[in-house]
């Protein structure tokens, strides 16, 4: 063969240049070609097949080079070489690519735990791309096109509906209805005929009429008043998501590898369901709220994930390695060793500490000397109380009922309202739900209800919660309504929030007889429940003998209890650290309504974020409060406790400190007793 002579100047990228392992690797390569190099830099040229020489050259990182290759297969060997240097000799990436700094970006934690892994981005489909028109003699070649994009999405859902069923999950029911309205839409409904005479009539192609049935459709959609039944447009969207993919023959992730997070600008509970063994270790979606179907699934399925992070896939690369914090509700990307290893230790001490407290799932909490302590969850929605009751709680002590209306322009309807309330107490199976009345004002973004408010100059401390309610009584009794028509489904309480006098919870009252004899006249089957008051003022504790006279049941919210005795916004950076729960005012009003309520041989528990905490549950325990309620993450870990401590000594301590007016040696003394206790079952 002829022999050739090729000459090619290429650029040093590598960090340390030709330095002594490059140089080697370059001999390494060089000397199992049949080519002869030689490589020149300025005026001096060396051989390509001399270590010291290559070393000589001093070409660092940015230095053009010239190499000569002579032979027969001068192009094959030249390529290969080249390939090397472009390739940093197998060292690294390039350095425009290698430092990057750990960033922390916020979202929302819709599903708890911790992730490390390599990022897979999908990208979202562009629902207006490949429009074109089409000939007469295409729109059979058009129509069989879609059928088999149809076909195939269909079959998608199909395998998607064994897969979970496969898993035995909780989600399965709700996802599996959620599936079979999409393929009913792709089988039987109108959408898919209208869009085939699109095709036909209008002479475009099948993308095209997908969009403009979608378009159709969100106009439709635009016009409900019911927002739980106008975010089902979502699902619409899905679907024609998954169609788009299947006429352009997109195949995303049928594999998933070991230790990936999904991110995505937008992602649907079917996106969590691949072919795969594996799956995906965490989940981040730029759109999305705890709400969602996504999210219901992300919980069920245990992974942590992160939603609202917006222009998520701009702000990341393929590969990149990400943390997830489910629990603060954000996103690592390309973390420092210092970083990765406190996650690594997180994850390895949350399997432990899972392991030691899931064996208490089905004890019901005694002290040692054998009281026992009711334990309840704070919830937001009914999957949240189905989550909770996996824990083996004794119920819910505190519903927040202002769920439904966060995020939504319209107010939900009376059976809106019905329908999640029944939902929930079908999961409790008899155990008590305490309902908190509508607890929002100029203090929550309500959308619905901030039309009802001019804007207050302190929301803390303005037309909120009970306030509100006495003074749109029609927004009240829709509330009310909802409730007393679930009470018939099971265990129901009703909880005011931040009644501050006697006057509030009797026109309350008076309210609710008028909505029960509204609805026994439409023969409407239900039962009166109780009625509580959540004391979180310092004027409520300070009246609730009166108060206990008047209702059935006390529950303290400490959160709102300290900021209120204490005037201080925990928010505010510049005075949270006076915000303090043992300041010894706050637990002398705590004490004062626990001995109004055992006076009046009415319950009493705790909700507020103490309950939840083991440094007071010594406290707690000690001043005889039955029932402590708190978030599911606590739950198993105050259960535990519980079973470690003694009753007598609790209430010994409590008196201690109760007689301490130091918050600072309250505290110590708090953290003394918790490690005694936590050191008989470590």
């Amino acid at each position: 063969m002829q022999e050739k002579r090729l000459e090619k100047k290429i650029l040093i990228t590598n960090k340390l240049g030709l330095h002594a392992r490059a140089a080697a690797k370059f001999v390494s390569l060089t000397s199992k070609c049949e080519s002869k190099f030689v490589v020149k830099k300025g005026k001096n040229t060396v051989s390509g097949s001399s270590l010291l020489g290559l070393m000589t050259l001093a070409a660092s990182k940015g230095t053009e080079i010239k190499v000569q290759c002579i032979g027969s297969k001068a192009e094959q060997d030249l390529e290969k070489l080249i390939d090397l240097i472009k390739n940093n000799f197998g060292e690294e990436k390039p350095l425009s690519e290698n430092i990057r700094k750990e960033k922390v970006i916020k979202g929302i934690g819709v599903s708890s735990g911790y992730a490390i892994g390599n990022c897979i981005l999908k990208k979202t489909s562009n629902l207006s791309h490949s429009e074109y028109n089409i000939s007469i003699s295409n729109v059979k070649n058009e129509l069989i096109r879609l059928d088999k994009a149809v076909k195939k999405t269909i079959l998608d859902f199909k395998k998607i509906i064994n897969k979970i069923h496969s898993t035995k999950n909780d989600v399965y029911e709700e996802m599996k209805l959620v599936l079979e309205a999409n393929i009913y839409l792709l089988s039987s409904s109108s959408f898919i005929k209208d869009a085939k005479k699109r095709i036909s009539n209008d002479l475009i192609n099948a993308e095209f009429a997908i969009n403009e049935e979608l378009n159709k459709q969100f106009k439709i959609f635009n016009k409900i008043k019911d927002d739980y039944l106008k975010d089902r447009f979502d699902d619409v969207r899905d679907v024609c998501k998954r169609i788009l993919d299947n006429l352009q023959k997109k195949i995303f992730f049928s594999k998933v590898k070991a230790n990936q997070i999904l991110v995505a600008n937008e992602l649907g509970p079917a996106d969590l369901f691949s072919e795969s063994k594996n799956k995906y270790i965490g989940l981040v979606s730029g759109l999305g709220g705890p709400e969602g179907h996504f999210a219901i699934v992300a919980r069920s399925l245990s992974i942590p994930t992160i939603v609202g992070v917006k222009n998520v896939l701009k702000k990341l690369r393929k590969n990149d390695e990400l943390i997830i914090d489910g629990e603060k509700g954000v996103l690592i990307t390309n973390p420092t060793q210092h970083t990765r290893l406190f996650y690594v230790k997180k994850i390895e001490e949350k399997k432990n500490q899972e392991k030691k407290l899931n064996s208490f799932v089905n004890i019901r909490p005694k002290t040692l000397d054998g009281k026992k302590i009711s334990i309840e969850a704070n919830v937001d929605n009914e999957d949240e109380v189905k989550e909770s009751m996996k824990k083996g709680i004794n119920g819910i002590g505190l519903y927040r009922s202002e769920y439904l209306f966060m995020n939504k322009k319209r107010m939900p309807s009376e059976q809106e309202q019905f329908i999640s309330i029944r939902n929930a107490l079908k999961y409790l199976k008899g155990n008590p739900l305490t309902i908190r009345t509508l607890d929002v004002g100029n203090d929550k973004k309500v959308p619905s209800i901030e039309k009802f408010l001019s804007k207050s100059p302190n929301p803390a401390l303005g037309l909120r919660a009970i306030r509100l309610t006495l003074a749109f009584p029609k927004i009240f009794k829709k509330q009310l309504s909802a409730i007393l028509r679930a009470s018939n489904y099971g265990n129901i309480k009703i909880m005011l929030p931040m009644v501050s006098n006697v006057t509030e919870l009797n026109q309350t009252k008076k309210i609710i007889d008028e909505v029960v004899s509204d609805l026994r006249q439409k023969k409407i089957k239900i039962k009166v429940p109780p009625v509580g008051v959540l004391i979180e003022t310092p004027a409520a504790a300070l009246i609730s003998q009166s108060l206990a006279k008047n209702c059935d049941f006390f529950a303290i919210g400490t959160n709102d209890l300290t900021m209120y005795t204490l005037a201080t916004d925990r928010g505010d950076e510049e005075v949270a650290n006076i915000y303090d729960p043992t300041h010894p005012s706050v637990l002398k009003l705590i004490k004062l309504t626990v001995n109004s309520a055992k006076d009046n041989n009415i319950p009493v528990s705790i909700c507020g974020e103490m309950a939840g905490d083991t440094l007071f549950t010594m406290l707690l325990v000690g001043l005889n409060i039955n029932s402590l309620s708190m978030g599911i993450s606590s739950i198993l870990k105050i259960k535990q406790f519980l079973n470690y401590l003694s009753f007598s000594e609790a209430k010994k301590i409590s008196g201690e400190i109760l007689n301490d007016d130091d918050n600072i040696s309250i505290k110590n003394k708090l953290e003394k007793y918790r490690n005694y206790v936590i050191n008989n079952f470590s």
